[in-house]
This record gives C-alpha cells, sequence and structure tokens, in this order.
C-alpha cells in the first residue's frame, strides 16, 4: 500500500504548475501568476487563478475569444 502512495504523490508533484485543458483535456505547464492560458492543441483560452504560486485552477474560457 506504501507503494501506491508513493507514486501517487510522485505523480501530483509531476503535475505542479500545470492545467487541464477542459476542452481536449490535455495537460500543459503555464508560466507562474498567468492569468489566462491559450490551449497549444485545440486553440481555446481558458481563465486561470492560482491558489497559491505553484497551483493554478482554470476557472473558465474566455467567451470573447471563442468562435462557433
Amino acid at each position: 500500500m506504501a507503494k501506491k502512495a508513493g507514486k501517487k504523490e510522485e505523480k501530483e508533484r509531476s503535475r505542479i504548475g500545470e492545467v487541464r485543458c477542459l476542452n481536449c483535456f490535455e495537460r500543459y505547464k503555464v508560466p507562474p501568476r498567468a492569468e489566462k492560458f491559450t490551449c497549444p492543441t485545440c486553440g481555446w483560452e481558458w481563465r486561470l487563478s492560482w491558489v497559491n504560486p505553484q497551483l493554478a485552477k482554470v476557472r473558465g474560457p474566455m467567451w470573447d475569444k471563442l468562435r462557433f
């Protein structure tokens, strides 16, 4: 069980500074304190907020940038 917990912690540490695009679900590193992020895969732009200096959260899309 300890081996499994160690792998989980290692995986979480490797995600520090990354966000997941909520359109295509790919993960990408973002610059520290960035306020927005454009996914290089699908082109959607997202608003970001920072829980702490290392942990970004996607808050929602930049609706004015999207074209359907």
